[in-house]
């Protein structure tokens, strides 16, 4: 299953406001090393991953894919701009794999 951001209007206006929020002071949120578990032990949506990712300093969400009930992989942009995709434990947010995809904008 594949989810697009920009396949939907209000998706992008989700991330938009997401990072308008890290960028008004939400800073201390990118300190975190992963979002906390999901109760249960259940897989995290689609908002919870990009969420997650987006703490950890990752940004221009560009795909999310579930690949199995533990891992997502997720395409973005590192810090520095280049391209990357991301193995993200899809219970506790935690990257478990990174690989440069390309070089920075």
């Amino acid at each position: 299953m594949r989810h697009t951001p920009n396949a939907s209007r209000t998706t992008r206006l989700q991330a938009t406001a997401l990072a308008g929020l890290i960028a008004l002071g939400a800073g201390s949120a990118l300190a975190q090393a992963a979002a906390p578990a999901v109760p249960g032990g259940t897989a995290m949506n689609f908002g919870q991953v990009t969420e997650a990712v987006t703490k950890l300093g990752y940004q221009d969400i560009r795909e999310i894919e579930r690949k199995s009930d533990k891992l997502y992989e997720v395409e973005a942009r590192d810090a520095a701009g280049a391209k990357v995709e991301l193995t993200v434990d899809a219970r506790t947010g935690e990257i478990l794999k990174t690989e440069t995809k390309g070089r920075s904008r």
